[in-house]
């Protein structure tokens, strides 16, 4: 049975929606956008490409901290989100599906994706995993923010709510549903893989990290 997922067309259309206003998910996402940023130690001079790119919020702080000599390009399928980065952060932007990365290998030293794995059909997880793993340099660091299952009694109750809204219509939800992926980082190749999991306003977060060896 087809998973019940958001298509790539209704997921585009969405974000393109909501545009700037996806800044108002800061109130369950800023915590673990905060320890990915720190996650991915960062210095001046490194290449960072970031996938889901959305406002360009985060794009913009990486920018001023890889400077000078360091080179970031966001990517996102979001007509809008590209627009909206675009004048927020300035820099490279494209916009592309990120299933389909237009980079070669042995590319970039960071690579970031911000809750977009959690808008995906999990059957093509691990082969953007290895997408992700081909485009990073050796020794390249790998950072992942998604929507997981919960922790504690309330996380657990939140997101079988969630779940149970997302079944319904995974619109509701902006095509995100909680997944578990250190396994399936394991999976694409990766070492030194570490789990944690951020809970504000009771929504859980998974943040992954993980190095190409």
């Amino acid at each position: 049975m087809p998973e019940n997922i958001l298509s790539s067309p209704a997921a585009q259309d969405f974000y393109d929606r909501i545009g700037s206003r996806y800044d108002w998910f800061e109130f369950y996402e800023g915590r673990a956008k905060e320890q990915a940023f720190e996650a991915l130690k960062l210095e001046p001079g490194l290449k960072l490409l970031s996938v889901g790119v959305g406002t360009g919020k985060e794009l913009a702080r990486i920018q001023a901290e890889i400077s000078p000599g360091g080179a970031a390009i966001g990517l996102d399928l979001s007509t809008e989100m590209c627009r909206i980065a675009k004048e927020r952060a300035g820099g490279s932007i494209c916009q592309a599906d990120a299933r389909k990365l237009p980079f070669p290998a042995d590319t970039y030293d960071r690579l970031y994706a911000g809750y977009i794995l959690d808008l995906l059909p999990f059957t093509d997880l691990v082969p953007l995993i290895m997408k992700f793993w081909q485009v990073l340099l050796p020794n390249g660091r790998l950072v992942i923010l998604a929507l997981t299952e919960g922790v504690d009694l309330p996380s657990k109750a939140l997101i079988s709510i969630w779940k149970g809204i997302f079944n319904l219509s995974p619109a509701i939800c902006g095509g995100c549903r909680p997944l578990e992926l250190f396994k399936l980082v394991q999976e694409a190749g990766f070492a030194d893989i570490n789990r944690q999991v951020i809970v504000q306003a009771g929504i859980p977060s998974e943040l992954i990290t993980a190095i190409k060896k």
